[in-house]
């Protein structure tokens, strides 16, 4: 994992210019690769093949040969075998009688032997083993003892094919009584059985294993010491025999190398070329992002009059019209915030200037207050100190946020006038949780609520007491401030209007605006009114203890 990180790293601190010719090139790189490696596979498993098939072709081939072979002499044996005058010659007994033994010999066995052995040159002798009468009358007529002592003999009766010591021997047992047992044995010339299996191929080993398995033929075993073989087997039809090829892989490598070779070669050319034309086209994309950066440069050491734009339409040419537009922004917005700056300065000065005024009003309406208690004229009186209180508390020197207690303060001076100009129609009644006068919010946001109540609630007669509540308390973690009223009520299409700017209680949408400008769009006011049930306004803060 760190190592995959400090690739990243490494390759994000690269020249964009680098970044596209390494990405380009392990583009490039990663499939032409691939091509090598699948072309050399492909090539050697082909290879492979080739081999492969070659060698079933020739083990099917040597197969049918060696079959001819071994079938030819079989069917000598049987000539042999079933010729009833040669066979009657180990089964007679001739009592001492070596006239007619010497008949046969001339007559029927010396001319077989000899019209055989010219038949087929391959045969080197053929020697007779028995126990019988006809023993010491020729030197390829031996005892049965004698054969028994072969170091190739394995007790089998019957036809036998037994290669020993470089020595191919066929077995054959003849016609025998309860008197004598008697065994021919013709040994072949061993290169005239497996002179056309020697040297099959450069990549194939042959080999010939009996029925017990016995290894009595290996040729060319240089194969064998190769990387890799495969083996390919067959039997035999006219004896226990199995032929197998083991099939060297060598050569299909050095073909399939050479091969590759070629495509390694053909590989590096390609990556040169492709190399050169990257470098070509990454120098073409990254000589405009150099440019576009000297110029941006130029912006960063506060140059903004400098211009940036591009008649290209791809995406380097967006991008640079982009950055030219949002120079001009840039430029646009400094020129605002410096405007606005210096209107900020006049506006502080005039408010520097207005603030000589509210003292002036409070002065003046102190005097009007004293001059109206001095001439005992009480009501009038009370209504300048109300509305004293009540500019005194909305102004609140210029401060955005206000204790509850002093909201609470302005709304009670408010409603006291109220009361006057209507003659104490109405009735209220105040419900706040003692704990919550210190909390600051925002202020000036009762005296709308009120004021609209007064207005549309009490608008209208109604059949007995006007009744105002205002309540402040706390709820699941929230500040409740209800203003309720038993006046008129509202349908609900009024409820919605009275949030908006076209309906005429303008005052009550902008209390709402403020708080959710404030404190965020989950607080503000919620109104419940029904036609002649009154109307119930709920404002939700955020407490925070």
């Amino acid at each position: 994992m760190m190592i995959i990180r400090l690739m990243k790293s490494r390759f994000n601190d690269l020249k964009f210019r680098s970044k596209l010719l390494l990405s380009h090139l392990t583009i490039v790189l990663i499939p032409i690769l691939l091509l090598g490696m699948l072309s050399f596979l492909q090539s050697y498993t082909t290879q492979i093949n080739e081999l492969n098939s070659e060698a079933r072709s020739g083990l099917s081939q040597m197969a049918n040969i060696l079959d001819y072979k071994i079938n030819r002499y079989n069917m000598l044996c049987e000539f042999i075998v079933l010729n009833r005058d040669f066979s009657q010659i180990f089964l007679k007994n001739y009592q001492d009688n070596y006239f007619n033994m010497y008949l046969d010999f001339r007559d029927t066995m010396d001319p077989l032997l000899s019209q055989i052995k010219l038949m087929d040159g391959n045969i080197e002798e053929i020697t007779f083993y028995t126990s019988g009468d006809l023993l010491g009358i020729r030197d390829h007529i031996l005892p049965l003892h004698e054969l028994k002592r072969q170091p190739w003999y394995d007790g089998d009766r019957g036809r036998r094919w037994i290669i020993y010591d470089g020595h191919v021997y066929l077995l054959q047992q003849l016609i025998s009584n309860h008197r004598n047992s008697n065994f021919m044995v013709i040994t072949i010339n061993y290169e005239s059985i497996f002179s056309s299996i020697e040297q099959v191929s450069d990549h194939i080993s042959v080999s010939i294993e009996d029925s017990r398995h016995k290894l009595i033929y290996q040729g060319n075993q240089d194969v064998l010491t190769a990387r890799s073989l495969t083996d390919i087997s067959g039997s035999l039809q006219n004896i226990d025999w199995t032929l197998k090829f083991s099939v060297s892989h060598d050569n299909a490598y050095m073909n399939a190398l050479t091969i590759f070779k070629i495509t390694f070669f053909v590989i590096v050319l390609s990556l040169l070329i492709a190399f050169s034309l990257i470098y070509v086209f990454s120098s073409s994309f990254t000589r405009r992002i150099v440019h576009l950066r000297n110029k941006v440069d130029k912006v960063e050491q506060n140059n903004l009059e400098i211009i940036i734009q591009s008649s290209s339409r791809d995406e380097i040419g967006e991008l640079t019209n982009g950055i030219g537009k949002m120079l001009g922004r840039i430029k646009s917005l400094i020129s605002q915030v410096y405007e606005a700056e210096s209107a900020k300065r006049e506006s502080e000065y005039s408010q520097l200037i207005a603030q000589i005024n509210p003292h002036f009003l409070y002065n003046t309406l102190s005097f009007i207050h004293w001059r109206s208690v001095k001439k005992q004229d009480i009501e009038t009186g009370y209504m300048v100190a109300a509305l004293a209180q009540f500019y005194r508390t909305t102004l609140n020197k210029g401060k955005a946020l206000v204790t509850i207690k002093d909201e609470l303060a302005n709304i009670k001076a408010y409603i006291d006038l109220q009361l006057i100009m209507h003659d104490a129609s109405f009735e209220i009644d105040y419900k706040v949780e003692e704990s919550l006068l210190n909390h600051h919010i925002i202020h000036f946001i009762l005296q709308p609520i009120v004021e609209n109540a007064i207005k549309h609630g009490f608008a209208e007669p109604l059949i007995g007491d006007r009744l105002l509540n205002i309540s402040v308390y706390l709820e699941k973690g929230e500040i409740k401030m209800k203003v309720e009223d038993n006046g008129i009520g509202m349908s609900s299409e009024q409820e919605q209007k009275l949030l908006t700017a076209s309906s005429s209680g303008y005052g009550v949408k902008n209390v709402n605006d403020r708080i959710k400008l404030y404190y965020g769009t989950d607080y503000g006011l919620d109104i419940f009114s029904n036609p002649g049930q009154g109307t119930k306004v709920m404002i939700t803060l955020p407490y925070n203890s």
